[in-house]
């Protein structure tokens, strides 16, 4: 190692991290706390609902947790349309608290036993195979297909 490198690691490095890095997503996590308490929703509601494992751990919910992650979503939609927010004093919670995470775990662990006893995995999956597809054109090239 030479010294430009070692000066790099052990004074620029933390410098950078100390004046730029570090505050900026302190910013950034405090900004989306501000949100999501605006709001009234968790981080979890805020995740991508497509992903392979997601859509298996919404399968895995119990109903009345199914049903506050709806109305949440839809109270935000509504405050969002409406441009306000949460009255102040119902924005006393975390809403990093990962409530899925129980049911996200048990979606990994159930998708890799499907792929160790049937060899398949959901990103395996096709739209168009065998002639059609799934919304039941004939041609790859169509309309639906295209995205």
């Amino acid at each position: 190692e030479n010294q430009l490198q070692a000066f790099r690691r052990q004074v620029l490095a933390p410098a950078w991290f100390s004046v730029f890095k570090g505050p900026m997503e302190k910013w950034e996590y405090m900004r989306s706390v501000a949100t999501m308490r605006n709001y009234g929703i968790m981080a979890d509601d805020a995740t991508n609902c497509r992903n392979h494992i997601f859509e298996r751990a919404m399968e895995l919910l119990p109903e009345d947790i199914k049903t506050h992650r709806y109305r949440r979503a839809m109270r935000a939609c509504e405050f969002s349309i409406r441009k306000t927010h949460l009255p102040i004093e119902e924005q006393n919670y975390d809403p990093m608290i990962p409530y899925m995470a129980p049911y996200v775990e048990e979606a990994k662990f159930q998708l890799q036993e499907e792929q160790e006893l049937l060899g398949f995995h959901l990103w395996d999956r096709k739209l168009y195979t065998g002639g059609t597809s799934g919304f039941g054109e004939r041609s790859m090239f169509h309309t639906l297909m295209s995205w």
